[in-house]
């Protein structure tokens, strides 16, 4: 019985999103209860705004995780590509507190393009030490990671963050590939790192002393973000 239980355990945990496709007669009502997402939740994940639907209309169906020993908001954010925010939203979270057992419902994603190049050869340096004045091939500061990631496509960028930072011009919102840059000083730029989508980054990490991704929006970063440059010219081939 205790295996059997636990098999439904995981099972539920890893209910996996996806979406559906509105057939004619269908109603939200009956849609949520075939997909096992109550009312609300399924029309938050969908931004609508009533409960109209159209035949062929794309509805996402978010994904069911129970929480267990250890989870935070942070580190499920990074599991599923989302945001704390977005999490927070769809469960009506008020703090960031979790207990074990807690069902949450985890916003679906859609696939972005992103950059190939610049997204493929930043990922295959994961891992690689951390080491100031860095710039490749074997070990890497910030601004010098930037610099040889972006080198291997052709294009040259200043050494430094702040340098990158006064070349490039401004982004409204980071899109993957885009620069993200930190003032940790307080009155200068001097950490960058490489924007990957879904509100991560990539980049040098003195303290962990190595290449990292990281939610962009965990609040020590949110703190010393100062904003968002663009490459150009950017890559044009993208992951589909």
């Amino acid at each position: 019985m205790k295996r059997f239980a636990l098999g439904v355990f995981l099972l539920i945990s890893l209910v996996m999103a996806g979406s559906y496709t509105v057939r004619p007669g269908d109603t939200l009502w009956r849609i949520s209860r075939e997909q096992g997402v109550d009312l609300t939740t399924l029309t938050l994940a969908n931004h609508l705004k009533n409960t109209a639907l159209h035949p062929g209309q794309r509805l996402i169906i978010p994904e069911l995780h129970v929480a267990i020993k250890g989870d935070t908001l942070w580190s499920l954010a990074r599991r599923y590509n989302t945001t704390v925010a977005e999490i927070k939203v769809l469960n009506g979270l008020q703090s960031n507190e979790l207990r074990v057992g807690q069902r949450l419902w985890i916003p679906a994603q859609e696939k972005r393009e992103e950059p190939v190049n610049v997204i493929a050869i930043a990922r295959s340096y994961l891992g690689y030490p951390y080491r100031y004045g860095g710039a490749g091939p074997n070990s890497f500061d910030c601004s010098g990671f930037v610099q040889y990631v972006y080198g291997k496509l052709g294009i040259k960028l200043p050494r430094t963050a702040a340098a990158q930072w006064s070349a490039l011009p401004a982004a409204a919102e980071p899109e993957p590939g885009d620069l993200v840059f930190f003032s940790f000083s307080g009155n200068r730029i001097d950490h960058v790192g490489i924007y990957l989508g879904n509100g991560r980054f990539i980049h040098a990490n003195s303290y962990k002393k190595k290449i990292v991704i990281e939610d962009l929006n965990a609040p020590w970063y949110q703190r010393v973000y100062r904003g968002s440059k663009r490459v150009n010219p950017p890559p044009q081939t993208a992951i589909r």
